[in-house]
């Protein structure tokens, strides 16, 4: 995954740790007690061995004794094909090393949480040989983003049922492209009493909307937004922004990123203006130069009709 991105959601996710804990495993808060993030400074991630600082939380269930899990939740840009793998060496590990408390042969249950901020994955494993007697069974909750519905996500938002931290993450789900989709995300964020909390949420879903060609779109719906956003959310936002230009150069994304920026011209252009003509959408559905199109987003937010589109797109 890209760093600036990994950084972003394990920022994001612990703005309200119980909050997005309960959403990502679909439970209730009540079910379990946050006890906080461990530090795992000397247990590296298989394949990554610089990373430190990694998103394991310790929580207890209160349906059965107060039993004590760590979860160790991981992000990913895209999935990753030996993710099983990495988290098979990584429970070792948490295992091995750290212990709720200094008993004797106490150890912490373990269960793995991935959120895939795009494409789709099931890193879960289950290998058995009954008449040999063996069964490796590892199952993780895995979530991915591109499969959430954005306007149930938002309804959950307004009842009260979900967390407002789940806002930025909306992203990236289906529909979030959708008419009305970022006007209802607005009116939640708005309804966030604290002024950086909101701009947290502002910032971060820029950074998540660029990671699905999103991010036009959500930049035109934001803008004028006069919220504070933490400098460290804006530097993470200007780096995502690189990221995706350079990976879709060097790894051959070019096509699925032309597709993407054709569709959020479209959106702006019909949100702002109303149906698009038969000879527009012809036109940005035969054009595969990612600058033009580029350039073309940016005039999408600066005209003030259709027809002055159409002058900039003739001279």
């Amino acid at each position: 995954m890209p760093n600036d991105y990994d950084k972003a959601s394990r920022y994001a996710f612990k703005l309200d740790a119980p909050g997005l804990i309960a959403w990502s495993l679909n439970l209730p808060p009540g079910d379990f007690a946050f006890r906080g993030w461990l530090e795992t400074r000397d247990v590296p991630f298989p394949g990554n061995p610089d990373r430190t600082g990694d998103t394991v939380a310790a929580v207890d269930r209160t349906d059965r004794s107060g039993i004590p899990w760590l979860l160790a939740i991981e992000f990913q840009i895209e999935p990753d094909p030996l993710m099983f793998g990495r988290m098979l060496g990584y429970f070792s590990g948490l295992w091995l090393n750290l212990k709720p408390d200094p008993e004797r042969g106490s150890r912490y249950w373990l269960g793995g949480l991935i959120l895939n901020l795009t494409g789709r994955a099931e890193s879960s494993r289950s290998m058995g040989w009954d008449e040999a007697g063996l069964r490796t069974d590892l199952e993780f909750r895995e979530r991915n983003l591109q499969n959430e519905s954005a306007s149930e996500t938002l309804a959950g938002i307004q009842s009260g049922r979900l967390s407002r931290a789940i806002l930025p993450w909306i992203a990236l789900m289906h529909g979030a492209d959708g008419a009305g989709i970022i006007g209802e995300w607005k009116v939640s964020a708005e309804a966030e009493p604290d002024d950086r909390r909101r701009g947290d949420y502002v910032g971060l879903a820029l950074v998540f909307a660029n990671a699905c060609n999103r991010q036009a779109l959500w930049a035109a719906e934001l803008k004028g937004w006069n919220v504070k956003t933490s400098s460290v959310v804006d530097e993470w936002r200007a780096e995502a922004r690189i990221e995706g230009r350079v990976e879709g150069r060097v790894e051959g994304r070019v096509q699925g990123q032309v597709e993407g920026r054709v569709e959020s011209l479209k959106a702006i252009l019909q949100k702002r203006f109303g149906n698009l003509s038969a000879d527009l959408i012809a036109l940005f559905d035969s054009t595969d130069n990612l600058p033009t199109i580029d350039r073309w987003l940016g005039w999408s937010i600066e005209v003030s009709s259709l027809d002055e589109m159409r002058q900039k797109l003739q001279a």
